[in-house]
């Protein structure tokens, strides 16, 4: 029987709440087995951008714009000061953590996404993940705590989306572990039934179901992305993806259970 791997992969807005981030990390520290926790972006580089007179454009469709300054701000405040703080509260916890982003030692190469049809400027999509250097620390007892900054190979780095970054990894280290993934979510308790009246949590749910709700209109179209990657990593070899609230981290019977 392989060994348990659990990704926790995290909303940026999450991890700069100073009074939540405590109890969060609490809750990671108590789950059993080998861990990874993967965080993004929230605000507080636009707050820091708006202090230093740095503007961060957007295109039509809302998302940044990553020219070369937003990427050395990117950098240094995900990178640097949320990813630190992250394992000051896990040493605390007693978690042999270790800060890194998908730059250090060469853990996850992208290539940039194109120019076309819209310039979002130095963003990447995954190519290669180093899964036999993530084997080596997890097995000398290290939690990885990485933020999705990486690199083209060629001197480049580039900015990755969190949700995608934490698949990615998942997918190559099925390998070797029974691979998990919780999704901690900033708002929603999970996948919310599509109905007026009711906004309830759906507990459990597969790929059949998921098709018929979807169909009956049951399931919101802004939840699809998320159900559709976790499907993805499950025919990948992800045994679960969980999509729960932060706030209830620690009651892991509850949110979505995606199988």
């Amino acid at each position: 029987m392989r060994e348990k791997l659990t990704i926790v992969n995290v909303e940026g807005i999450v991890v700069e709440d100073p009074e939540n981030l405590r109890a969060l990390i609490r809750d990671f520290a108590s789950i059993k087995g080998l861990k990874i926790f993967v965080h993004g972006e929230g605000t507080m580089a636009s707050m820091v951008a708006e202090k230093m007179g740095i503007h961060i454009r957007q295109t039509s469709d809302g998302r940044d714009v990553i020219d070369d300054r937003v990427m050395d701000l990117v950098t240094m405040v995900y990178g640097g000061l949320v990813n630190k703080r992250l394992v000051a509260i896990m040493q605390w916890r007693g978690l042999n953590a270790l800060g890194l982003t998908g730059v250090d030692l060469n853990l996850v190469q992208s290539t940039k996404v194109p120019i076309k049809p819209v310039n979002v400027g130095r963003v990447g999509t995954v190519r290669r993940v180093n899964s036999s250097m993530l084997i080596n620390l997890l097995e000398q007892g290290v939690v990885p705590v990485i933020a999705p900054i990486t690199h083209d190979g060629r001197g480049n780095l580039l900015n990755g989306d969190v949700k995608m970054f934490a698949y990615e990894i998942a997918r190559t280290l099925t390998i070797a572990y029974d691979v998990t993934i919780i999704n901690l979510l900033s708002e929603e308790n999970g996948v919310i039934t599509n109905k007026k009246k009711s906004g309830s949590v759906i507990p459990l749910l597969s790929r059949a179901q998921y098709k018929a709700m979807r169909e009956a209109g049951k399931i919101k179209p802004a939840d699809y992305t998320a159900i559709d990657n976790a499907l993805s990593a499950i025919d990948h070899g992800v045994s679960e993806v969980v999509l729960i609230n932060a706030a209830r981290f620690s009651d892991l019977n509850g949110g979505t259970h995606i199988k």
